[in-house]
């Protein structure tokens, strides 16, 4: 046998420490990676759900309103809370809580851990009325990850009930931030 046909150690631990360099950048935008896809199924559930809402609303009629749940059957009032799922129903006496003689339309979990929802103005119900309007003012929903500021989002729901997504430049103020907030 003819062993010179080999590698030798110093080649091997030349290829290995490529190797190394070669993971050490890539993981990095990996990650990145990973934390915007989470994002983007975050907000398109959201989005989702805001659909759910206000077509619900439309085609039955009524007073629906969407909330952060702190059960399947029950809403929070932390405005910060809207990462730990949300809660969609009927809400036939407008209290804006769900009642039991009230329907459950639809109640989601919370979102990937690394992500905030939080909302402005401290808003904890979005409610739509029958003709699909709006109900009270504006708001934005921004969704924050905890670590890549770059991946800001926010949603924009008008007056008129039309429902918009939008990109925060990583400098912008934000809810997600207490001592940022607006």
């Amino acid at each position: 046998m003819d062993f010179r046909k080999g590698i030798t150690l110093i080649e091997l631990m030349i290829a290995v420490a490529t190797l190394g360099i070669l993971t050490s950048l890539a993981i990095p935008s990996l990650n990145h990676l990973r934390a915007s896809n989470a994002m983007a199924a975050s907000l398109n559930l959201f989005l989702a759900q805001l659909h759910l809402a206000r077509s619900t609303a439309i085609t039955r009629e009524r007073h629906i309103t969407l909330c952060p749940a702190s059960s399947p059957t029950s809403c929070s009032n932390d405005s910060s809370s809207w990462a730990g799922g949300y809660l969609i129903f009927t809400d036939k006496n407008k209290n804006s809580e769900p009642d039991p003689d009230e329907e459950i339309v639809s109640y989601t979990t919370q979102s990937p851990r690394n992500i905030q929802i939080r909302s402005s103005r401290f808003r904890n119900r979005i409610s739509f009325l029958p003709q699909g309007r709006a109900w009270f003012s504006n708001a934005s929903i921004y969704f924050c990850h905890s670590q890549y500021t770059d991946l800001t989002r926010k949603i924009i729901i008008s007056n008129n009930g039309r429902v918009r997504k939008e990109k925060v430049p990583p400098e912008t103020p934000t809810p997600c931030n207490p001592s940022e907030g607006r």
